[in-house]
């Protein structure tokens, strides 16, 4: 038996907020290695005893104060992780990753590995999934495994020549020995659900207040936008399905053994939040069907929201959709089956950009999305992305315009971010732009600068992130992007 702490670097500390939900990628490989002998806990480095969060606002304005953790190699919080990490005595520790954690995995891991040499050190996720040879610049790392990690990380603490392994880059001295891919879990319904109750460093009440309440359904996305990294993690033509009696089955699990809260929801005070200072999150309240899009398959939506209805779960959730996937139906059934809010990525107001970054909707296909949303009395958050390459004054302003027509519930406002390893990400870089030189930290899409737009006038991007504040004094608010 091997003891494996599996670690969700901090993030969002970093620019003085926080996160108290399970991550669930790290959570599937931890029941994996559970239901095989092996004693694996998750450590998630971004958790506080708090209900309070930063708003959109707050966390921009983090940016500098999270620049410099960066500078400042033996900051508190680097040693505190590690000293976790040491207390647990792990004989493994996994890190999940995506492109704006990169930086935070290197800092601890070399910390680590001065002082605990012995103990093997794997990086997954996102990142590593799209940069092959990122263990050429994360120099403590023994091991990175691309694409689903349950099988993968397995075979590694089983003792598996890590060359033979699916989806393992391993060393060879100098050279990196990568296997490709880890091969697709062929049946996703027979995964164990993922781990909800070994959290490392919390008490017994803190625990309570980890929000274990995400679900996946679906593993992928059919879609090709050109900006998010999707397409590419999963592999289009790899996306995969859990059957209605799986999902159902682990809300029901859910229900007996996570939902015995009485706490009401509130996620940031009814009415002026434009005048509150933070956000409240009370977590364990709301389901989150954290698929890229959880729309897909208009027979197998109706089918799992028909069996909410008939098994009486009255659990209130929220999901991320597509507009163009929404009927009548589809919406007075999310209504009745409990749906609190439907999260869509509308993204531009400017069907010029959402042709440019390969959406396939346009914002007739949104409107009709939206309004279906409305007669249905589901809420909605609507996304929107500014400083696309090749964005003007004019996008941006259709943007506004488009946004202040939907009358959204929620907003969810953000600056473009060409993450790794994104068809959009490489065409820039070959188009002479210098996104391989950027520190890795800054490839998050709420620094509120422009990365690679410099046609947008710094007045119109202020109207844009103003949006929150002009149309919380209708009485929407605006999205935590933390849940």
């Amino acid at each position: 038996m091997a003891r494996v702490l599996l670690v969700n670097p901090p993030f969002y500390r970093l620019l003085g907020s926080h996160y108290n939900s399970n991550s669930l990628g790290i959570a599937y490989i931890a029941s994996t290695l559970n239901q095989n002998g092996h004693d694996a806990w998750l450590y998630n480095a971004d958790f506080l005893s708090q209900k309070l969060y930063a708003n959109l606002r707050q966390l921009f304005n983090g940016f500098v104060d999270y620049k410099s953790f960066f500078d400042n190699k033996d900051a508190d919080i680097w040693e505190e992780v590690v000293d976790k990490i040491i207390e647990f005595e792990p004989d493994w520790v996994g890190y999940t990753s995506y492109t704006a954690n990169v930086s935070a995995i290197d800092l601890i891991s070399k910390k680590l590995k001065l002082r605990r040499p012995k103990i093997k050190q794997v990086i997954g996720g996102v990142h590593a999934t799209l940069d092959a040879t990122v263990l050429k610049s994360l120099t403590a790392l023994d091991y990175a495994v691309r694409r689903e990690g349950e099988m993968a990380m397995l075979a590694l603490v089983n003792g598996q020549e890590p060359s033979s392994i699916s989806g393992v880059v391993s060393r060879n001295g100098l050279k990196l020995i990568n296997d490709g891919d880890a091969e697709v879990n062929k049946d996703i319904d027979s995964l164990p659900f993922p781990e909800r109750d070994k959290f490392w460093g919390l008490t017994n009440e803190e625990k309570l207040t980890v929000d274990v309440s995400y679900i996946c359904s679906i593993r992928g996305c059919p879609y090709r936008c050109n900006y998010c990294a999707s397409p590419y993690m999963w592999k289009r033509d790899k996306t995969q399905f859990r059957s209605p009696d799986s999902l159902i089955s682990e809300m029901h699990y859910l229900k007996d053994n996570y939902w015995n809260r009485t706490k009401e929801f509130d996620y940031s005070a009814s009415g002026n939040s434009s005048q509150k200072s933070s956000l409240i999150i009370e977590d364990n309240t709301i389901v989150y069907f954290v698929d890229d899009v959880f729309t897909v398959r208009k027979h197998r939506v109706k089918e799992i929201l028909r069996r909410m209805i008939d098994d009486d779960l009255n659990m209130p959730w929220k999901c991320e959709a597509r507009t163009d996937h929404l009927d009548e139906e589809i919406c007075e059934l999310l209504a009745k089956a409990g749906c609190r809010r439907v999260k869509l990525g509308f993204e531009s107001g400017s069907d010029r950009i959402l042709k440019q970054i390969q959406k396939d909707e346009t914002t007739d296909d949104m409107r009709r999305g939206a309004n279906l949303l409305k007669q249905a009395g589901v809420p909605f958050t609507a996304y929107f992305m500014a400083g696309f390459p090749g964005e003007t004054d004019k996008d941006l302003l259709q943007t506004i315009e488009f946004a202040q027509e939907l009358q959204a519930d929620y907003y969810s406002l953000s600056v473009l971010a060409p993450y790794y390893g994104t068809k959009m990400y490489f065409d820039l870089v070959s188009d002479g732009y210098e996104l391989d030189k950027k520190p890795w930290e800054y490839f998050f899409h709420q620094t509120g600068e422009l990365m690679v737009n410099n046609s947008i006038s710094d007045r119109v991007l202020e109207q844009y992130l103003s949006l929150n504040e002009l149309n919380n004094r209708a009485g929407s608010t605006v999205d935590s992007g933390y849940f």
